[in-house]
């Protein structure tokens, strides 16, 4: 390998100080010592909890032969430094061209939201697999290159491993790539510099709010997609959803509408967001339900004066949503109903995702990472019509993130489902037991009455918690296991312990002589 001039590279990058002698040729970036490669340079980003520049030994030993950083140079330091005035400038740059420019070379599709977004891109890529085409993914569940599967550390992760993700794709012979852009990585800019030939927009409620403050800081964070998707390209947008208007007003390039009743969206929900929306058209695509059950459902697609059936074996009816999303993709880029009726039959799960998990037991057990108030009334209003006997849910919160989710969270079980376990979720640093109480200021019952008159079962333990609600659990009884996922973990202090919610069901199930396995796990 050649490798990249550096003196070339560098053109258009504002240079404040260079230390030591640079070298004239350099093959790569990256800001992860870890994954530093001889003749790399090493990104050492500073501010926040993490200071790169701790990290340069690290960085030498693997390869780095010089080091980028907007700090003034330390006085002893093993490598070459590059003092630039604006990192994040010259990290996209960099990356980009050290990657060849990947992007360019790959239809890359990108979905916001707060929920769907998983379901959507595995959509998508099932969709596009059924042409034949080859498509890399970049996914909260984990990233394929089509050269490697790797488990995902961040939903979106940052612009330097996404252009070198890209560049395996296309090493690897992909046409396409999708990928879920959060609401984080937008605001933070870890999807600049990429041509995005596809944007597509899913939904928006309450999440992210200790970070984004409120809701039109965080719908603006998810409308800068839309004004990053190239003017030659398209977004598909679901005008069903409130704030899909605010993300249409965003983007210059062509709008694809979707809806799941195809009629106009109303305005913003907020009378005193800062951007209201118009009042807008019918949509181009129309999604409507057939019929819905524990084995899947079938939804009716309106789209240019015409209709097609769809069958998936995905369990919710909120999932309309998402294929009229994945169709609207795959429609924008021409590619024939055929296809999109079979990429959307042979996606069988999503993992973590109203995940089944059959042991030959008389009732059913689905595991989802229903996390939001929204997501999990979704979720449990699409269950509750399907239950012979009674719904149970378990249930937590995760720890140092959106407080004011939680009792909104305890109200949506409360109504709708027939049992309520409140449990340990990631608690992180706070106590889980506070977290708990506070999920169950949202249970019937007035604040000030002890939680344990409330209706409403605490189990902090999680393994606990979903061991009761099974050995309780009777024929008919449909139970959900909400909040984690695909999630293999359970994050308690700033500890990672091994903890998967479709494991220890399956362990639990076989402890209660429910020993048939068929796990409905994987994408495909």
């Amino acid at each position: 390998m050649a490798g990249f001039d550096l003196e070339q590279l560098l053109d258009g990058i504002d240079v404040i100080s260079v230390k030591g002698e640079l070298p004239e040729k350099v093959y790569g970036i990256t800001q992860d010592s870890r994954l530093v490669k001889a003749g790399f340079i090493f990104a050492a980003r500073t501010g926040g909890n993490v200071n790169g520049l701790d990290f340069v030994t690290q960085a030498k030993a693997n390869g780095a032969v010089l080091v980028l950083t907007t700090d003034k140079p330390p006085e002893k330091l093993p490598l070459p430094i590059l003092q630039v005035k604006d990192f994040h400038r010259a990290l996209v740059s960099l990356s980009r061209t050290l990657n060849g420019d990947p992007s360019s070379k790959l239809k890359l599709i990108c979905v916001t939201g707060t929920n769907g977004k998983t379901t959507s891109v595995h959509l998508i890529r099932s969709i596009l697999k059924a042409t034949g085409e080859k498509c890399g993914m970049l996914s909260t569940v984990g990233y394929d290159t089509h050269k490697r599967e790797i488990d995902a550390f961040l939903t979106t992760p940052d612009i330097d491993c996404i252009n070198s993700l890209l560049a395996e794709m296309v090493d690897a012979g992909c046409e396409w790539a999708v990928m879920e852009a959060s609401s984080h990585a937008l605001e933070q800019g870890r999807l600049d510099g990429l041509k995005i030939a596809a944007g597509a927009y899913t939904n928006l409620s309450q999440e992210h709010l200790d970070y984004h403050h409120n809701l039109e800081d965080y719908a603006r964070a998810k409308a800068g997609l839309f004004r990053s998707v190239s003017p030659d390209g398209f977004s598909v947008i679901n005008i069903g959803d409130a704030w899909g208007a605010y993300m249409m007003e965003a983007t210059e390039a062509r709008v694809i509408t979707f809806s799941q009743t195809g009629m106009s969206a109303p305005l913003l929900p907020d009378a005193q967001a800062e951007t209201p929306a118009p009042l807008l058209p019918d949509c181009d695509l129309s999604v409507t339900t057939l019929d819905h059950s524990l084995k899947g459902g079938s939804f009716r697609l309106g789209w240019a004066g015409d209709h097609f059936d769809i069958r998936t074996p995905l369990i919710g009816v909120y999932h309309g949503e998402n294929i009229a999303l994945a169709a609207g993709i795959a429609l924008g880029f021409d590619i024939k109903v055929e296809y999109i009726k079979t990429g959307v039959e042979n996606l069988s799960a999503v993992p973590g995702r109203m995940e089944r998990l059959d042991m030959g037991q008389p009732f059913t057990v689905l595991v989802d990472y229903s996390h939001t108030p929204d997501a999990l009334e979704n979720a449990l209003r699409s269950l509750r019509l399907l239950c012979e006997r009674e719904l149970i849910v378990v249930f937590g919160c995760g720890g140092d993130r959106d407080k004011t989710k939680r009792p909104e969270m305890g109200r949506v079980a409360d109504e709708i489902a027939d049992r309520v376990i409140l449990t340990s979720d990631n608690p992180r640093t706070e106590d889980p037991n506070e977290i708990i109480e506070q999920i169950a200021q949202g249970i019937k019952g007035n604040a000030d009455i002890p939680v344990r008159h409330k209706r409403a079962t605490i189990i902090s333990d999680r393994r606990e918690a979903i061991r009761n609600a099974l050995s309780t659990a009777a024929e008919g009884d449909v139970f959900l296991i909400a909040g984690k996922g695909h999630e293999q973990y359970q994050l308690i202090g700033e500890v990672r312990h091994p903890f998967d919610d479709r494991k220890v069901a399956a362990e639990e199930l076989a402890k209660l002589g429910w020993t048939t396995s068929v796990v409905h796990t994987g994408s495909e």
